[in-house]
């Protein structure tokens, strides 16, 4: 057989000349009779040994505009072409509206991918709400639905209850997914062969049908499963016309996929070069190989018979292992019907569809209207026709619209239909092929459907899928669309109800506040007013109170006692004051928390005790320590004439108000000689230790008064009424003004342990008024106490606060929901509004016509 190469520009004939020059280029036209394009060359080659072998040849196919084929050397002149320009004309109409199809099907994919990928940035901002086909009636997903696989079984999420960031991670995943299955799909696409998947459980026949398919046996047979690795059968013209197989190892490629990426027939470092005849070990070596190229010649027969080398397109047939062999491979079957055109699924009359094939073909059916069934060792079963019915009962269930053409796509096939693959290949003659009713109409059934249909079998499952991904998208658009309506009229009411609560609390927690702020300022301004007073009063000290006199000779002593007295006096009234603020504070913390329970719960500074005894334990205000008065002569001496009368009248006379505090330091009077003469405020070992305690008493007043009496008396008696005269008073006035200053002395020395206490008292009084002392002090008791009362007033403002925060938090929450389900309820509608747009572009590509 010889092959000629040629080219086809389609633009060596000017197809604007006149009738007459067509129909005379027509008679003298001479075509091949059959044209095939050669992957390996690269251009389209002609069979000048098949020239005019069949007359009526349907196969021919030229993918251009070819209007003139002339072979060199031929020795048929007389062939017209009329009949051929026909068929040409027709041909190039079907290619160009495959081509026409397939654009528009690549567009529709980069729409839909699109699509896709807005709706994944979408649920990862917002999770996606997804129908569930039991749960929400009517609303059934295709391609999109989330199954989940538990005890090796898939089912839907009727019975399991996932929250809402796990359904979103699963419908993540299922994007992908898809986006992966629709670049497969735009491959699948743009590709011009064919591939033709051969698949079932195992032992069921597979490798003896796809032998048959070919009419020779290429694959090894056997009662026990032998096909463990895939096995890719092709044209040989692709190889130079050598049969051989080309096997793809596990250290090349971990994965058929990657095995296909990886194979690259000029490249004889990506496989190994073995003969047809190590088939039988090389199908059985799953631990090596991933994939076998298998090469064989397909040219014994006519185009119009063969599968494999039929000059319209190229076909590859793809024998599987097992479903059920290992899960391994089982899922390996499962991920490669994504790069199929067309699948045969070859079933075992006596065990019909097994769970692992309604898996697969439930899995198939989501792109692939139409799928082929074999069913084998059908004449094995008695009751055919409820074999029958079983068998189409299922596949209804499954594949409907392959039901509906049972016909066509499904065959029952008994266990020694179709070709003898065994021994030699059969010869050039097809006579010697005595064919088989059941399996000569599933052969045509395949060549008629993946030849003549090609936009179907090719472009179908392309459009399929486009379909139901976009109904999926719409469905899904529309229910969450409702589900979003629904919660923005739960929304609305739960933030309706929500505002006056908010209100509610915002009223109570500014009241609480207030009343603590009130409650706090009160408590600092009593402490304050507490401390000032009784710092202020710490100096209005009584005489009996001030240290006791103790003689002139002690006079030293005497002063520096009575000013630490009053000193001590100012620092007791401090530390009174700390102390009554420390009560106070505490009852007005204890208030306010009994306030903060019953208003902000149980829980309020529950684990909290207030401990008053750390107030104040910072040094006290020292200042009254280190004052120190300047001490005069004026302070020794306080007269004061009702002193001096009561001193000279013995108490006889009742001093005045004014001098009380003096007469306060006077023993009560009784008969005793002591009391009388004013010995009592001492012991007499002190009078006779310290002499100058005598002036304290009315010894030096008895003596003047007796000394003076008694001169008088004498001048009296010795005188007469002559002592009242002139010169006898001129006589006596001396002696008079020495009793008058001995009397003054004494009331003076006498006055001396009032009138000191009382000096002192009143310069360190004078001196803490000019420094304010009171009001620093008090002032800082009032800081502490105020300091101390924040601590349960910030908690309750706190609280408060938190109290506050929830609220808004829920408020600012719920808002928030309703905007996105604003933005999601936007996206949807432009997304539901996109998704029937772009499903009614590719509901309008017409796949009929071929």
């Amino acid at each position: 057989m010889s092959q000629k190469h040629f080219n086809t520009n389609g633009n060596s004939h000017n197809v604007k000349d006149s009738p007459g020059r067509r129909k005379e280029d027509d008679e003298k036209t001479v075509v091949p009779g059959r044209v095939a394009y050669s992957r390996a060359h690269g251009s389209f080659i002609v069979d000048e040994a098949s020239l005019y072998d069949d007359e009526d040849d349907a196969s021919t196919v030229v993918s251009g505009n070819v209007h003139s084929l002339k072979v060199q050397g031929s020795t048929t002149a007389s062939h017209k072409r009329s009949l051929s320009n026909e068929k040409l004309l027709s041909t190039q109409l079907s290619q160009m509206s495959y081509n026409n199809n397939r654009v528009s099907l690549d567009r529709a994919i980069l729409q839909v991918q699109e699509l896709l990928q807005e709706i994944a940035v979408e649920n990862e901002a917002r999770p996606i709400h997804l129908p569930n086909s039991k749960v929400d009636s009517g609303r059934q997903l295709h391609v999109l639905k989330l199954e989940i696989k538990i005890d090796g079984n898939y089912s839907d999420r009727s019975g399991i209850q996932l929250d809402k960031e796990a359904s979103a991670k699963l419908f993540s995943s299922q994007i992908r997914l898809s986006l992966k299955h629709l670049a497969s799909l735009q491959k699948r696409v743009d590709d011009v062969s064919s591939k033709v998947f051969i698949t079932g459980d195992v032992n069921t026949g597979k490798s003896n049908f796809c032998n048959s398919l070919l009419r020779r046996r290429v694959l090894p047979e056997d009662q026990l499963p032998c096909t463990n690795v895939f096995c890719e059968i092709l044209e040989a013209r692709d190889n130079n016309n050598i049969e051989e197989v080309h096997a793809l190892t596990i250290e090349k490629a971990k994965s058929v996929k990657n095995a296909i990426d990886t194979y690259n027939i000029r490249d004889k470092s990506t496989y190994e070069i073995h003969p047809l005849t190590d088939m039988p070990d090389l199908v059985q070596r799953s631990d090596k190989y991933v994939l076998l190229k298998v090469y064989i010649k397909d040219d014994k027969r006519p185009p119009e018979t063969s599968l494999l080398r039929n000059g319209t397109v190229d076909i590859s047939l793809i024998d599987s292992p097992g479903l059920n062999m290992d899960s391994v491979q089982t899922a390996e079957v499962m991920s490669r019907q994504e790069e199929i055109d067309l699948v045969i699924f070859v079933v075992n009359a006596e065990n019909q569809l097994t769970l692992s094939a309604k898996d697969f073909i439930a899995l198939a059916s989501r792109e692939k209207k139409f799928m082929f069934f074999v069913v084998k060792k059908f004449d094995r079963i008695r009751d055919k026709q409820r074999c029958k019915d079983l068998v189409l009962k299922q596949i209804r269930e499954l594949s409907p619209e392959t039901h509906k053409s049972s016909s066509q796509f499904i065959h029952f096939l008994s266990n020694n239909s179709g070709a003898d693959p065994f021994g030699d290949p059969p010869s050039d003659s097809d006579d010697e092929y005595e064919g088989n009713p059941d399996f000569d109409h599933l052969e045509n059934s395949l060549r008629n459907f993946v030849l003549k249909k090609r936009s179907t079998s090719k472009l179908l499952p392309a459009k399929t899928y486009l379909c139901k991904l976009l109904s999926d998208v719409g469905e899904i658009s529309r229910f969450n669309m409702e589900i979003y309506q629904k919660e923005d009229e739960k929304l609305n009411e739960e933030l309706n109800e929500l505002k006056p609560e908010v209100d509610k609390v915002k009223a109570h927690c500014n009241e609480l506040s207030e009343t603590v702020d009130k409650m706090c300022e009160e408590t600092v301004s009593a402490t304050y007013e507490f401390a000032k007073s009784k710092i202020q009063s710490s100096l209005e000290i009584p005489l009996n109170e001030f240290p006791r006199y103790q003689g002139l000779s002690q006079i030293h002593n005497f002063i520096f006692t009575t000013e630490q007295f009053i000193k001590d006096q100012v620092t007791d009234a401090i530390a009174a004051s700390e102390t009554s603020a420390k009560g106070v504070t505490e009852s007005s913390v204890n208030e306010i928390n009994k306030l903060g329970r019953e208003s902000l719960g149980e829980n309020f500074m529950h684990n909290r005790v207030f401990r008053s005894n750390l107030m104040f334990t910072n040094r006290r205000h020292h200042f009254v320590k280190k004052l120190s008065v300047p001490l005069s002569i004026k302070d020794f001496f306080a007269p004061s004439w009702t002193g001096f009368i009561d001193y000279l009248s013995w108490g006889l006379i009742s001093p005045s108000m004014a001098d009380s505090r003096y007469s306060e330091t006077e023993t009560n009077s009784s008969n005793s000689v002591t009391a009388v003469l004013g010995l009592g405020n001492y012991s007499i070992a002190q009078y006779w230790t310290k002499p100058s305690l005598i002036f304290t008493s009315k010894v030096p007043t008895l003596a003047v008064y007796s000394f003076g009496s008694v001169k008088i008396l004498r001048n009296v008696v010795l005188q007469g009424f002559q002592f009242f005269s002139w010169n006898t008073i001129r006589r006596v006035s001396g002696s008079l003004l020495v009793l008058g200053g001995l009397l003054c002395a004494a009331y003076l020395i006498h006055d001396l342990p009032r009138a000191l206490p009382q000096s002192l008292s009143a310069k360190y009084k004078t001196t803490l008024q000019q420094k304010e002392y009171a009001h620093a002090n008090a002032d800082r008791i009032a800081r502490e106490v105020r300091e101390v009362m924040k601590i349960p007033i910030r908690e309750i403002v706190k609280s408060c606060e938190l109290a506050i925060d929830k609220k808004q938090a829920v408020k600012k929450d719920l808002e928030k929901k309703l905007a996105n389900n604003a933005l999601s309820t936007k996206f949807f509608a432009q997304l539901l509004e996109r998704a029937s747009t772009q499903r009614q572009v590719v509901e309008r590509i017409n796949l009929e016509v071929d």
